[in-house]
């Protein structure tokens, strides 16, 4: 048994440490039952683990998890297999990962055959086959499928919905948020929030990245209409162009996804700043641990700073220990709606263009989505071009493009490299290079380290005084200054403390900040109290809202004291 709080096993049903129940989290594997011809999942400890609770007889070992190949994705895998369209029409197909089930045999896929297929004569292969593909076969194995694992959904339907009561206990209705991205793990878990508390008019929250599937804007459209009590919030960044952005800091990379913050977890918090203010409050999300390895890290309820991007959230996950096969269970059998993404062939979706997704994913978008891809690997093209890449296609069809790390190529570069002397007339004085004049910017993002107070410093010299936070007593000089070799510098000079080097390390991160600040927001969701505000005009900290925790400036929560550090770096 598991206890999701404190992220322990224990035999016993309620955790020794909280008290709350525990929750079984034990391997299952799916079986396939020959005479049903349908999947079955199995828990290793169960009793009656190989026989069909349909027909009694035995079942025989399949996979570790699964989800079902809808008429639309079994038609196209035919067709990429050079079949006969409608070849397994009358067959239960289901697949997990790049292997396909035909009543229960395996067929595996390469990467290859995604990255080599004819897209465009598959899209017109589709299209012609579409109106013949019927639902029948279809929709019978899935009616046996329910029945074989109708324990299974009651057990996980119950389960759930207890932990999502014991969670909400400790808020009010109005302090809960369903996370809702549009793919099927958060239409679970928004279905299950509103069934467990009883709230159709549960505050959802949509992140909107701009680069979502067509599919996932009409879904999340649909479910709006269908769920007309809910207060459906949509999180979008309507400031940025991602092409534009992509232009000037280069493409996101796997380790470099510079996007989620920009488009989707800054957005989202601007949205809960506005509804909750620096209130707490419990948000479901659909995170499931065997999505990844980071995510198997996670506890089902999460507030650790360092795990929870927005901080004034607490993280609740009903959906934790839930397989592939848990939740396509759960939407078919519960008979959900859910994204059309998924009927036909992604097994996930998110930013159609992400360097996470995989070859079969890509070979998708280039059948469904011709011309954003073609747009796409055009704009790859270039950039590779621009960064000195010999080899420029080959680099963008092989997926290197997605492994790239750091600013190298690019002008932008320039911006993070913090670049100061240390000034000769004073002690523990440093004169920093600015991209740009000297202005009220500048000064405001010296806010956490105290009150700013400009009527203290010398008016001829433009300076301003920082007050530590708590002592009320100077620690920074700031002034514009004069540097032979920068367009534009500043004197920071620090005072009454113990560490110098301490305070002017966090001084350059707010330096790096105002030179390299691209507006990706992810200072806005490391701010708990709501201070920090991001705009076209700027970037400004309220200091009636700032508590100085300096959680912005702390390379814990922010590497480099700013993002960009990360993307834009150079060796």
């Amino acid at each position: 048994m598991w206890c999701g709080n404190c992220n322990i096993e224990t035999n016993a049903d309620t955790c020794p440490v909280c008290g709350e129940a525990t929750v079984e989290d034990l391997p299952v594997e799916i079986r396939w039952c020959s005479h049903c011809k349908v999947p079955v999942i199995n828990t290793v400890s169960q009793s009656d683990k190989g026989i069909c609770p349909l027909c009694g007889k035995k079942t025989k070992y399949l996979s570790a998890d699964l989800r079902p190949v809808f008429p639309e994705e079994r038609l196209l895998i035919e067709l990429i297999l050079d079949k006969e369209p409608h070849f397994w029409r009358d067959s239960s197909v289901w697949a997990c990962n790049n292997r396909y089930y035909v009543d229960g045999k395996p067929i595996s896929m390469s990467n290859t055959i995604y990255e080599t297929c004819d897209a465009n004569q598959i899209a017109v292969a589709l299209q012609n086959g579409e109106p013949s593909n019927s639902y029948n076969t279809f929709d019978q194995n899935i009616r046996l499928f329910i029945a074989a694992n109708q324990r299974r959904l009651d057990f996980l339907k119950d389960e759930a919905i207890q932990f999502i009561q014991r969670a909400a206990s400790k808020y009010k209705p109005e302090q809960i948020v369903a996370s809702f991205s549009g793919g099927k793990d958060s239409t679970v878990t928004a279905d299950l929030a509103i069934k467990a508390l009883s709230n159709p008019s549960l505050v959802h929250i949509f992140g909107d990245t701009t680069l979502e599937f067509p599919a996932t804007s009409e879904y999340a459209e649909r479910y709006r209409a269908a769920h007309p009590e809910a207060i459906f919030q949509i999180a979008r960044n309507d400031d940025q162009n991602f092409y534009e952005v992509c232009d000037d800091i280069g493409p996101p990379a796997r380790m470099m996804r510079w996007c989620c913050s920009m488009f989707k977890t800054g957005p989202i918090t601007r949205i809960i700043n506005s509804l909750y203010g620096s209130e707490q409050i419990l948000t479901f999300y659909g995170i499931r641990k065997s999505e990844s390895v980071s995510r198997s890290k996670y506890n089902r309820i999460e507030d650790s700073a360092d795990a929870i991007k927005i901080k004034q959230q607490t993280v609740a996950s009903p959906i934790f220990f839930w397989k592939d096969i848990d939740i396509w269970l759960y939407i078919l059998g519960e008979n959900i709606d859910f994204n059309e993404a998924y009927r036909r062939g992604y097994d996930r979706v998110g930013c159609w263009c992400c360097p996470n997704n995989t070859p079969r994913a890509q070979a998708l978008s280039r059948i469904y989505m011709p011309e954003q891809s073609k747009a796409w690997r055009d704009f790859l093209i270039s950039f590779a071009k621009r960064i000195g890449k010999l080899d420029p296609e080959t680099y963008v069809d092989t997926g290197k493009w997605k492994a790239r790390q750091g600013g190298n190529g690019l002008t932008s570069a320039n911006d993070v490299k913090i670049r100061f002397t240390n000034c000769t007339a004073e002690d523990h004085a440093k004169i920093y290079r600015l991209v740009r004049p000297f202005d009220d910017e500048l000064t405001g993002m010296f806010v956490p380290f105290g009150r700013v107070a400009p009527e203290l410093g010398k008016r001829i010299l433009r300076e301003v005084i920082v007050l530590d936070s708590r002592t009320n007593v100077p620690i920074l000089s700031i002034q514009p200054f004069t540097q032979d070799g920068y367009d534009y510098a500043v004197k920071v000079r620090t005072m009454n403390v113990a560490d110098h080097d301490n305070l002017q390390r966090m001084v350059g991160y707010q330096i790096r900040k105002f030179n390299a600040c691209r507006k990706c927001l992810k200072c806005e969701s490391v701010c708990r109290a709501g201070a920090i505000s991001i705009s076209s005009t700027g970037y400004y900290i309220d200091p009636a809202k700032c508590i100085h925790c300096k959680a912005c400036m702390t390379a814990k929560y922010i590497d480099g004291g700013c993002t960009m550090d990360k993307y834009l770096r150079t060796k």
